[in-house]
């Protein structure tokens, strides 16, 4: 998905922190990241450096856990209250997710809203003719669709950093939040690992507080498929 650099006449920082938070969530939806990465990344704040879940969120505080004992694995640190997470739980929770749909939660907006819960179908088409409008197209649907989590949610990014701001709201309640909640409450409940579990949940967090942040835009409620 094509990066865009800020309005220069914005003077309003949210929307750029708010497109950071949501690109930072779909590089960890994209990959596995090890161990030693994701006790990185919590070294340098995250999650208490996302703008968009409030401080005392239980799922902000469930990753804050989840992190904090795979830092504390690495410096044989003793004051995690949970146990870490190996590299090869995590890795097998990324292919249940996301490779294998073992947990039943896919991560396309197509198996939800689609009336046979298929792939690349007329929401998939959907959601690609959104993008066409904005000049823009998944890097390549053969390797990761149009209707992805990860391709969506970069989408949203890059409307926040153009300044599209009726764009984004219209894109998150016609599209991302048309099936999320559905997808973040199934891996928050079936995935084996907290990582996982916490990250759904804070995703969605983070794109209802976008939404709500928004400019206010007419949307028909959309037709969403029963889950199996």
């Amino acid at each position: 998905m094509t990066r865009a650099a800020p309005p220069k006449d914005s003077t309003d920082p949210w929307p750029r922190m708010a497109a950071e938070d949501l690109r930072t969530l779909a590089w960890l939806h994209a990959s596995e990241r090890t161990p030693r990465v994701l006790a990185e990344l919590y070294a340098n704040g995250f999650p208490a450096t996302l703008t968009l879940v409030a401080p005392g969120d239980p799922w902000l505080r469930a990753m804050d856990a989840a992190l904090t004992a795979l830092a504390s694995t690495r410096c044989d640190d003793e004051r995690s209250e949970l146990p870490a997470s190996s590299e090869d739980d995590l890795a097998a929770d990324f292919a249940a997710i996301y490779l294998t749909h073992a947990l039943r939660a896919s991560p396309h907006e197509s198996v939800w809203r689609d009336e046979d819960h298929l792939m690349l179908q007329e929401p998939t088409f959907a959601v690609r003719a959104f993008y066409r409008r904005h000049g823009v197209q998944a890097a390549d649907w053969r390797l990761r669709a149009d209707d992805h989590l990860v391709t969506e949610l970069e989408f949203v990014a890059l409307l926040l950093e153009r300044g599209e701001l009726k764009e984004a709201a219209r894109f998150l309640k016609t599209h991302l939040l048309a099936w999320l909640p559905s997808f973040a409450a199934r891996v928050s409940q079936r995935a084996a690992t907290p990582f996982y579990a916490a990250l759904a949940a804070i995703t969605l967090t983070a794109c209802e507080s976008c939404a709500a942040r928004l400019p206010p835009v007419a949307i028909l409620p959309p037709v969403v498929a029963a889950p199996r």
